[in-house]
């Protein structure tokens, strides 16, 4: 498939979405959706054919509507696919990951200074366990690797990874999701959307969007799917169980899913999580 095949059949899964954004748009004077909207936001990185890992995490959150407000942006942000706009996964992007201020100067250290002061601490994980996959991949290649250098890996396997959520509706935290789900499932303009029978529930509507991710993958077929937390591993594989370990997996449509509990500091579950995707890669 092409690139403009491919950027042609997700436009048009994401089409389903824009009743559910021009609803949301129509009621910002809406107590619900003024108390916990934060923006709407759909892929979060670029668009790749067979992904070498598709990442996948609940919903948005208030990241981008913080940076919009410091910027005296009116509104919320919102980020929709446009082919003609290609994004770049933003764990890459200068003092995301690491970053301090400097005699009331921010200073933004480039994603590989991993010696530098961490400035999010999820994004700097996520920067050790490329590092930690890739390492198991080609023990040779970290060798000569030094700290401060763009390493090899990035050209290719760097660039080949793709980031998206469950629920494209950007909170504060992922439970400020519930109200606006159950509000969307009661409202007439938008609970044709989620099924024909009388009464909804808020799983209805998660359905919704879960169906979304699922158009994804078939199109995209990563070689393996990594849920970023408990709930959207629950979410994506419909189940609801405690998990007892750090790191679990299943398989979902021939696809290996594993899924990480990131509650706490989830730092020390890096090498094993790097372990399970690297043996699917």
């Amino acid at each position: 498939m092409d690139k403009q095949e491919l950027n042609n059949a997700y436009a048009q899964i994401e089409r389903s979405l824009e009743p559910i954004r021009t609803f949301i748009e129509k009621k910002l004077d809406d107590e619900t959706i003024k108390k916990n909207y934060k923006g709407f936001i759909t892929l979060q990185g670029p668009l790749v054919h067979n992904p070498e890992i598709l990442f996948l995490g609940i919903n948005p959150g208030q990241g981008a509507y913080v940076e919009h407000q410091l910027q005296n942006k009116e509104g919320y942000p919102v980020r929709v696919f446009d082919p003609n706009s290609p994004l770049s996964l933003d764990w890459y992007k200068n003092g995301n990951a690491r970053g301090r201020m400097n005699n009331g100067q921010w200073v933004g250290y480039k994603w590989y200074e991993r010696s530098k002061q961490i400035n999010n601490p999820f994004v700097a994980n996520m920067i050790d366990l490329l590092y930690a996959i890739s390492a198991i991949r080609k023990p040779d290649d970290q060798i000569a690797l030094r700290d401060g250098e763009q390493p090899d890996w990035y050209e290719d396997f760097g660039k080949r990874l793709m980031f998206t959520n469950l629920y494209p509706i950007a909170t504060t935290k992922a439970s400020d999701l519930d109200p606006i789900f159950s509000l969307m499932v009661k409202h007439p303009e938008t609970k044709s959307l989620f099924g024909e029978k009388g009464r909804l529930r808020k799983w209805d509507a998660q359905l919704f969007f879960i169906s979304r991710v699922e158009q994804l993958i078939g199109l995209v077929k990563p070689k393996v799917i990594v849920c970023l937390g408990i709930q959207s591993y629950n979410d994506f594989t419909y189940t609801s169980e405690k998990k007892k370990e750090r790191v679990f997996k299943t398989v979902k449509g021939n696809i290996p899913v594993i899924g990480l509990d990131r509650s706490g500091n989830w730092s020390g579950s890096i090498p094993l999580l790097a372990k399970e995707i690297a043996t699917c890669l």
